[in-house]
C-alpha cells in the first residue's frame, strides 16, 4: 500500500510541476518596437479532447515530457485549460511508462496492471480540483497508441475505464473515457 501512495504522490507532484512550468512558459515578452513591452499571453501549444462518460471534454493545451517516479522511466502527456494564462482547475494525464524518446508512431501501451509496469500506461483524470479518477492495475483497462512523433511533437489515440484513486480493486466505474486524441508539444 505504501509503494502504491508513493507512486501516486509522485504522479500528482511531477504533475504539479507540468502545471506550473506550464504557467511560467505562457507568457512571451513582447519588445517588438511599437509595442507596450507588457506580456502577451501566448498558448503552451498542442491540444487534447476525449469524451467522457458521454460528455465532449477539450484541453486546449498539451504537453508532453520526461519525467522518472521511483527511478522509472516514464513520459506525461498532460492536458488542460489556460485561460488568461492561468490553468484550469481540471485536467487529464497519460502516463506512459517508457521514456519520450523511445516513442514510435505504431506502438501501443495497454493499462498497466501493475504501477512500474514496463510499456504500459495509466491515465490520471482531475475533472475538478477535488477529483482524481484513474486506471487501476487490479481492473485495467485501456490503452494508448502513439500515431505520430516529430522533433516538436507527439500524437495519439486513447480510451479507457477510470475509478476513484483510492478505489484500489477498481470496483466502480466514476469515468468511461473514448475517442481521445492528443497533440503534444514536447517539452
Amino acid at each position: 500500500m505504501k509503494k502504491v501512495n508513493i507512486f501516486l504522490i509522485s504522479i500528482i507532484l511531477l504533475s504539479a510541476a507540468m502545471i506550473s512550468g506550464c504557467q511560467k512558459g505562457v507568457l512571451d515578452d513582447d519588445t517588438k518596437p511599437g509595442s507596450s513591452g507588457s506580456p502577451t499571453p501566448t498558448s503552451v501549444g498542442g491540444s487534447m479532447k476525449f469524451t467522457s462518460s458521454g460528455t465532449a471534454i477539450t484541453y486546449n493545451n498539451c504537453l508532453a515530457t520526461d519525467a522518472s517516479a521511483n527511478g522509472v522511466n516514464q513520459t506525461l502527456i498532460m492536458g488542460l485549460n489556460l485561460t488568461n494564462n492561468v490553468a484550469g482547475a481540471d485536467n487529464f494525464e497519460v502516463d506512459i511508462i517508457q521514456s519520450l524518446s523511445a516513442l514510435k508512431a505504431g506502438q501501443v501501451y495497454p493499462a498497466s496492471t501493475s504501477f512500474t509496469q514496463p510499456n504500459s500506461m495509466a491515465l490520471f483524470y482531475y475533472p475538478n480540483a477535488t477529483d482524481e479518477y484513474v486506471t487501476q492495475p487490479a481492473n485495467a483497462q485501456g490503452s494508448v497508441t502513439i500515431t505520430g512523433v516529430t522533433s516538436t511533437t507527439i500524437s495519439g489515440t486513447f480510451s479507457g475505464t477510470l475509478f476513484a484513486s483510492d478505489d484500489l480493486n477498481g470496483t466502480t466505474v466514476k469515468a468511461t473515457i473514448t475517442e481521445g486524441t492528443f497533440t503534444a508539444k514536447i517539452n
